[in-house]
């Protein structure tokens, strides 16, 4: 149901929409009676915004533009950022957009693409005067956030993994996808890249998108998926197969319904639909021949993710690892308390990795180490007979960032014993980079 609020809002923005002269004329209804902006591509030529009616009409939003993708709405449904080339020979950058005058205004400007813009909520500090809110996007396979005003760009994940298509929860954490040499997986990270840790493990987890009744949907090799946002590693379920045909870049509507983009092999074309999961049924919102549409996003005013602190500065030159007991583990029959365990350190990347450390574990199972920022590492158990056991994936700490973790490989939704570990009672093992870094490996 929405709010009162919600729909008075929806409502102002499609009578200025209207009045602009922005919708053409009507055809089929769009998605559930709010307008749509997607991102259409036809046969032979370049991506572009459009924006649909609720009664099916469309116009091109993108004009001057060679090109225009990506598109997210703003949580009052008053802006979007989309990425554009405003020629076929410049870079992709990120651009926001007023609905109701189509005043753009331009982001970044970097050497490099950026591609895939999402709005966070707001990031604040107790150093700060005041809390602003700010944008993610991807460029070279991290994320990266600027603020409105094109300052304060910052990349904030550091890792070799390519990651792509962030999404925000309504708690104020991102989620998006990451992929790890053959697979991919669903990460979280907080909006300043702090701790970056898994979401939900798979082998082609793509496209996360919050729904409004408390749900994360996802594409899983071409089927829409779904968990829980309480609990997702305990809910996961598929919500189409295969022969229901090929399903991406899914996002939320009310009701529990989903716009989509659908094909029914892979040589069609893709078209937008309203897609109800209970019973399947699809209902079209724009499909033209001769184009494919995708990356669909209802206009519709939502509540804004809670905020996030942030402990991070960026010249702090320091951060810290520090574990309660390897031995809490899913592994309890190789991963058992014993003399002489040990803790490799690895930096660089998986085609070259740096060992920038080798400590004694406490008898408690404890670690405490201090680790340069910003530096991709991996972190890898040995016992007394120098066997390697487990080991972590690739992962950083930012500058200032206190990273823990209860076990090794531990289910995450166990709650640590009530006790003080030996080594984080003692000042932290602390590690240096090596000259020659290889900092995101094989991006």
């Amino acid at each position: 149901m929405r709010n009162a609020k919600g729909t008075i809002g929806s409502c102002l923005l499609l009578f200025v929409l209207l009045a602009a002269g922005l919708y053409g004329q009507a055809a089929r209804p769009a998605g559930g009676g709010y307008p749509v902006v997607l991102t259409e591509t036809p046969a032979g030529g370049q991506p572009r915004l459009v924006l649909v009616s609720p009664g099916g009409g469309a116009r091109v939003l993108s004009q001057g533009f060679h090109a225009a993708a990506d598109p997210d709405v703003s949580w009052d449904a008053k802006r979007i950022l989309f990425a554009g080339k405003k020629t076929a020979g410049e870079p992709w950058q990120i651009y926001e957009m007023t609905l109701a005058t189509g005043a753009v205004k331009q982001l970044t400007r970097m050497a490099a693409d950026c591609r895939q813009p999402a709005y966070q909520s707001q990031i604040f500090s107790l150093d700060i005067p005041d809390p602003w809110p700010q944008a993610v996007f991807v460029s070279g396979g991290a994320l990266y956030t600027v603020k409105f005003d094109g300052t304060l760009r910052q990349r904030i994940t550091y890792t070799p993994w390519e990651e792509s298509t962030p999404a925000m929860m309504p708690d104020g954490m991102m989620v998006f996808s990451s992929r790890q040499g053959g697979r991919t997986q669903l990460m979280a990270a907080n909006l300043d890249g702090t701790d970056y840790s898994l979401f939900l493990p798979g082998g082609q987890l793509r496209e996360p998108a919050a729904t409004l009744d408390g749900r994360l949907v996802f594409v899983e090799a071409g089927m829409l998926a779904a968990v829980d946002l309480a609990r997702p590693l305990k809910t996961k379920r598929l919500l189409t197969s295969k022969a229901d045909g090929i399903f991406s870049t899914p996002s939320g509507l009310p009701g529990g319904r989903l716009l989509v983009a659908w094909q029914p092999d892979e040589r069609s074309p893709a078209g937008v639909y309203r897609f109800h999961p209970g019973n399947k049924t699809k209902v079209p919102v724009y499909v033209k021949a001769g184009a494919d549409a995708r990356q669909a996003k209802a206009v519709l005013a939502r509540p804004e993710p809670d905020g996030r602190g942030s402990v991070v500065i960026e010249d702090a030159g320091w951060s810290r690892l520090y574990c309660l007991s390897v031995f809490t583990t899913d592994d309890p029959a190789r991963i058992r308390p014993a003399a002489g365990w040990r803790l490799r350190v690895f930096t660089g990347s998986p085609d070259h990795a740096v060992k920038i450390g080798d400590l004694r574990i406490e008898d408690d199972g404890s670690f405490h180490l201090e680790v340069p920022p910003n530096m991709p590492l991996k972190l890898e158990l040995v016992n007394g007979a120098g066997q390697a056991v487990r080991s972590s994936s690739w992962m950083y700490a930012r500058p200032k960032e206190n990273r823990g973790c209860i076990g090794c490989h531990e289910d995450p939704e166990l709650t640590p014993e009530n006790r003080e570990a030996k080594a984080v009672i003692k000042k932290p093992v602390k590690l240096t980079a090596p000259v020659i870094l290889s900092n995101g490996g094989s991006r």
